[in-house]
């Protein structure tokens, strides 16, 4: 985990400077979000495996953001706060964070945290890809701005059997196994490319970007950080 990506969201500029620095000492790669309008935009643009979240931000109570962006879909979240009450910290572990850590902190606690959680987090039934996030356990897809997306049965298993092999390409025949459970009396072949059209147009961006699923040609489908529209 050591090339992990963390964002710390802190106003405070001597607390964000310390917290990066410990950071970026033991390996990872640290972004800087003074406010919630900087957090959302890196959220998107690099997509970090941690976020260090205060609540009182500038602009917005982080703990109601992250509740609003369903941030611990998309990724690891810590509080680090001065909020000490214990209905904060229990409202915030149960349905909005992965961690809660009151101010002052010990800079070497902090990061003992830091590896602990994403050593968690590298575990947990979770596929994140191109902002995207695929909850293996709940069988649901995650958007990138964290809305829900949804999808049927046998878009599903596709959508997982490509994420799981990512960026290697998958041939249509394990696809075809994936979504028949090997009873192939009433799929075919053309089942797999009618589910892969489908979930190409329920995961265009809404900027019009294509979604992340290429054809490969001779093989069948892969799923890919930047993927051109193919077919």
């Amino acid at each position: 985990m050591a090339q992990a990506t963390v964002l710390v969201v802190e106003d405070a500029a001597e607390l964000r400077e310390l917290y990066a620095g410990c950071l970026a000492d033991a390996g990872y790669r640290v972004l800087h979000a003074p406010d919630a309008a900087t957090m959302q935009r890196l959220l998107t643009e690099e997509h970090p495996d941690l976020v260090l979240l205060d609540i009182n931000l500038p602009d917005a109570n982080g703990l109601e953001l992250a509740r609003s962006l369903h941030i611990r879909d998309r990724t690891g979240l810590m509080f680090v706060t001065v909020h000490t009450d214990d209905e904060d910290r229990i409202g915030a572990l149960e349905d909005a964070g992965d961690d809660y850590v009151t101010k002052p902190v010990d800079p070497r606690e902090l990061l003992a945290r830091v590896r602990n959680l994403l050593r968690r987090k590298s575990h947990d039934s979770y596929l994140r890809f191109d902002g995207w996030t695929l909850d293996l356990v709940r069988r649901a897809l995650f958007r990138p701005d964290g809305s829900f997306q949804a999808l049927t049965t046998g878009e599903f298993n596709v959508l997982a059997a490509l994420a799981a092999m990512r960026p290697n390409p998958v041939n249509r025949e394990y696809l075809l196994d994936v979504i028949s459970n090997r009873d192939r009396d009433n799929v075919s072949e053309h089942t797999v490319d009618m589910l892969v059209m489908r979930l190409r147009r329920k995961m265009r961006s809404d900027d019009g970007r294509p979604a992340p699923i290429v054809t490969v040609r001779g093989v069948g489908y892969a799923l890919s950080e930047s993927a051109p529209e193919s077919d």
